[in-house]
C-alpha cells in the first residue's frame, strides 16, 4: 500500500494507518521525515492555482493532423509563431525571458483527455526573422509518460534574455488520435512568450509546417493558439475567505438594453486598454463566460466631473463585438494610449440564448490598463443599475466594489506570467509528493517483508494473527471499495447524467432554432452515447441492488438509446430475460455490444437493425444484424477489422462469427459459454418495439 493511502487520502485527508505502516513509522526516521515533507508540500499547494478538470469554455487551440507517428526523412512536423511586433521586418527584436506551452484538452465519450494532441517527443526553439534557430529552449522526451502531468503547462524560465522574432515547436513523435486509427494529432491550447510582463505571442502569426489543419475550425484554429485563452481558467491565486465574487446587473429581457460601468481613476493618466474578467457561472447548466457582453463600447473623458448620462464630454475609443471567452480574461487594446481620467464601458448588446431566460451583464473585475498596470485598482466603479449588493452562490456577494478589488471569483488576480510560474511550481510540488509517496511505499514494503519473515518464525498464535490480519484487511478494503463504487455511481448518475441531459436539451433547442446541422447531430449522438455509457457504468457499479434490471433488459435499453435514429427490433427467449451473468462477463459483453452498435451507427449506413438473444443451459447466443453497406471482402479478414469485437469475444472465451457482403448488410454472432451467476429477481419480459 502506497503512502498516499497510508498517511493521507488524495492530497491530505488523514487516514488510519495499517499495521505495516505503523511499524515502519515507529522504526524508520526517514518515513517520519517523508510525512513532514509531504505535509509541507500539501500546505504549499493550497496557496497555488489548481488545474481545473471541468470545461472552462473559450477556444480550443490549434490542432494539426498527420498520417504518421514520426516525420518522414527530410520532413518536419512543426508549428511556428511570429510575434506581431516582428511583422513587416521591424528592426526592433524583443528579448524573450519566459516561455510557456499549455496543452490542449478534449472532452468525449471517454471523459477528459487533459493533454490532447500533445507530442510525446518535441523541441521548443526561439527563431530569428529568417527562421534560423537562435536558442533551443527545451527538448522534451516521453512527455506523455510524466507521472503527474495532466494538463499542467510546460514552463521555461530562460537563464538569460534572448532576442527572437518567433518560436517553433517541432514534434518528433506524435500520439495516435483515439477517434481515428490512421490519424495522429499535434495540438496545443496556447503558446506564451514573455518579455517581462508582456506576452509577445498574443495576436501573432501562426504557420503550420507539415500535416493539415484540423477540419473542426470552430474549435481548432491557428489564431486560437495566440488569443490568450487557455483551458486553465482565470489567472488568480486561491483565497478561501473571499466574499465578493463580482458584479451582476439587473435582469434584462431585451439583450439590446444597455448596461454601463464607469470608473474614476482619480487623476488623468495614459491608458492603452482594458482587461475584462468574466464571472464564474452560477450553475453547471449555464455556459462558462456567463454574463459576458456580446458587444461593448468604451468611452473616455478627461473632465473632472463628466455627465453620468448621455455622451457629452465623452470620447468613444472602441466599439467591438466579443466572442464568449469562457473562463478566460479578455484584453482590449486601444492601439494608442489615451489621456483620460474617466473610463466608461457600455454593454451595448448582451448574450440571450433562450427566450425564457433573461440576459445579464456580469464581470468579476474591470481593469483599466496603462503600460500593463491596472489603474482602476481600488477605485470606485459606478453603474447605471445602481450599487447592487446581492447574495451570490455559496454565501458570497455580488457587489460593484468587487469590480476593482483585484480579485476574481476564486482568489487574488495576478499577471498571466506570475500565474503560469505558480502553475509550474505546482507541478514541481506534485512531482515531489509523487516521489515521496513512492519512497514511502518502498520503505513500508521493506518493513512489511521483514515483519512477515519474523512472524513466520513465531509460534502458532503468531501464525493465527498473520492469517487474521490479512482477512480483516481485505474485508475492510472490500467495504471501502463498495462504498467508493456506490459514491462514484451516485455522482455519475446525479452530476454527469444531469449535465449530459442538459447538453442534449440545448442541442435540441439549437437545432429547433437554427435548423439541423452535422455538428449538432454529432453533439446529440455523442451525448446520447455518453448517457448510455454512464448508465452502463452505474449499472455495473451496483451489482448488489435488488432493483437492478437484468443483463438482457439492460442490452435492450442500450439499443433504444444508441439506435434511436434507426428502425430496430430486439427479441429474446424466456431464459434470456431471467439471466444474470458474473460482473466480468457483463462488462466484456456490454463493451462488445456497445462497440457493435457504435460501428453500425458510424460505418454501416443501415436503416434497420435486428438483435436476437437466445439462452439455454450451456450458452447464450447474441446475433446482431444490419441491412447496411456491409464490409468489403478484402477487409473482412484483416487483423484490424473488428479488432475490438474480436478482443472482447476472446475475453469472454466466446465464439465470434461475421457474415457480411457488400450492400447486403452484416451479421455478427457471438456464442458465450454460460456460467450463471444467479436468476434475476422479479423478471419482466418487455415488449419488442
Amino acid at each position: 500500500m502506497g503512502m498516499a493511502c497510508a498517511l493521507t487520502i488524495g492530497l491530505g485527508e488523514p487516514a488510519v494507518a495499517d499495521w505495516d505502516e505503523r511499524l515502519a513509522a515507529t522504526f524508520s526516521a526517514r518515513l517520519r521525515d517523508i510525512d513532514r515533507e509531504r505535509e509541507a508540500a500539501i500546505a504549499r499547494l493550497a496557496e497555488l492555482p489548481a488545474i481545473p478538470v471541468d470545461n472552462q469554455g473559450g477556444t480550443g487551440g490549434f490542432a494539426a493532423m498527420h498520417h504518421k507517428t514520426t516525420p518522414p526523412d527530410g520532413d518536419v512536423f512543426a508549428v511556428e509563431i511570429r510575434w506581431p511586433s516582428a511583422a513587416g521586418g521591424s528592426p526592433d527584436v524583443p528579448l524573450v525571458d519566459f516561455v510557456a506551452l499549455v496543452p490542449a484538452r478534449r472532452y468525449d465519450a471517454r471523459g477528459l483527455d487533459a493533454h490532447f494532441g500533445m507530442p510525446d517527443d518535441f523541441t521548443v526553439e526561439l527563431i530569428a526573422a529568417d527562421g534560423t534557430v537562435v536558442d533551443v529552449i527545451a527538448s522534451e522526451r516521453a512527455a506523455r509518460g510524466h507521472p503527474v502531468r495532466a494538463g499542467h503547462p510546460f514552463v521555461y524560465r530562460l537563464s538569460r534574455p534572448v532576442a527572437a522574432a518567433g518560436l517553433r515547436i517541432s514534434a518528433s513523435r506524435l500520439a495516435p488520435d483515439v477517434e481515428s486509427s490512421d490519424s495522429h494529432v499535434h495540438a496545443w491550447a496556447e503558446v506564451f512568450a514573455f518579455s517581462g510582463p508582456r506576452n509577445l505571442s498574443h495576436g501573432g502569426n501562426v504557420r503550420l509546417i507539415g500535416g493539415a489543419p484540423s477540419p473542426a475550425r470552430w474549435l481548432w484554429d491557428p489564431e486560437f493558439l495566440v488569443d490568450g485563452q487557455t483551458p486553465l481558467g482565470l489567472p488568480e491565486l486561491p483565497l478561501p475567505e473571499l466574499l465578493n465574487v463580482g458584479w451582476i446587473s439587473n435582469a434584462r429581457n431585451d439583450p439590446g438594453e444597455t448596461a454601463t460601468l464607469a470608473v474614476d481613476l482619480g487623476e488623468t493618466a495614459a491608458i492603452d486598454g482594458l482587461r475584462l474578467l468574466p464571472v464564474r457561472r452560477l450553475t453547471s447548466d449555464l455556459p462558462s463566460g456567463f454574463g459576458f457582453p456580446r458587444r461593448i463600447e468604451v468611452w473616455t473623458s478627461g473632465l473632472e466631473n463628466p455627465p453620468r448620462t448621455g455622451n457629452d464630454g465623452w470620447s468613444q475609443v472602441m466599439d467591438v463585438e466579443l466572442a464568449n471567452p469562457g473562463h478566460n480574461p479578455v484584453w482590449l487594446s486601444f492601439g494608442e494610449a489615451v489621456d483620460a481620467r474617466h473610463v466608461k464601458v457600455v454593454a451595448a448588446e448582451l448574450w440571450k440564448e433562450f427566450d425564457g431566460y433573461p440576459a445579464f451583464f456580469a464581470l468579476s473585475e474591470l481593469e483599466v490598463l496603462g503600460n500593463m498596470e491596472n489603474l482602476a485598482l481600488g477605485r470606485i466603479v459606478r453603474t447605471t443599475d445602481g450599487m447592487l449588493n446581492m447574495m451570490g452562490p455559496g454565501g458570497k456577494y455580488w457587489s460593484a466594489a468587487a469590480l476593482s478589488n483585484g480579485h476574481g471569483p476564486d482568489g487574488r488576480l495576478v499577471s498571466t506570467r506570475e500565474w503560469l510560474e505558480k502553475l509550474g511550481e505546482r507541478l514541481t510540488l506534485e512531482l515531489l509528493i509523487h516521489e515521496l509517496d513512492a519512497e514511502g511505499t518502498r520503505l513500508v514494503n521493506g518493513w512489511r517483508t521483514g515483519a512477515l519473515a519474523t512472524f513466520a518464525l513465531c509460534a502458532f498464535a503468531g501464525i493465527i494473527a498473520l492469517v487474521a490480519l490479512p482477512i480483516r484487511y481485505r474485508m475492510r478494503n472490500t467495504r471501502e471499495l463498495l462504498a467508493v463504487r456506490e459514491r462514484i455511481a451516485g455522482d455519475l448518475h446525479d452530476e454527469v447524467g444531469s449535465n449530459l441531459g442538459s447538453i442534449q436539451m440545448f442541442a435540441d433547442l439549437a437545432e429547433g432554432r437554427s435548423g439541423p446541422s452535422d455538428e449538432l447531430k454529432r453533439i446529440q449522438r455523442i451525448a446520447a452515447e455518453t448517457v448510455s455509457a454512464v448508465r452502463d457504468i452505474v449499472w455495473l457499479l451496483r451489482p448488489g441492488r435488488d432493483h437492478r434490471i437484468g443483463t438482457i433488459e439492460h442490452l435492450r435499453e442500450t439499443s433504444s438509446i444508441m439506435l434511436e435514429s434507426l428502425k430496430w427490433k430486439f427479441s429474446a427467449n424466456e431464459p434470456s430475460w431471467n439471466l444474470e451473468l458474473p460482473e466480468d462477463v457483463n462488462r466484456h459483453l456490454f463493451l462488445y455490444f456497445r462497440e457493435a452498435l457504435h460501428n453500425i451507427m458510424r460505418h454501416a449506413n443501415a436503416a434497420n437493425v435486428t438483435i436476437q438473444a437466445e439462452t439455454n443451459d450451456h450458452r447464450i447466443r447474441l446475433e446482431i444484424h444490419d441491412d447496411g453497406c456491409g464490409i468489403p471482402a478484402e477487409k473482412i479478414d484483416r487483423p484490424a477489422t473488428l479488432r475490438a469485437l474480436r478482443q472482447r469475444a476472446g475475453a469472454l472465451a466466446a465464439t465470434f462469427a461475421v457474415d457480411s457482403r457488400p450492400d447486403h448488410g452484416t451479421t455478427l454472432t457471438l456464442d458465450i459459454p454460460l456460467q450463471r451467476k444467479r436468476p434475476h429477481r422479479n423478471p419482466a419480459t418487455p415488449a419488442t418495439p
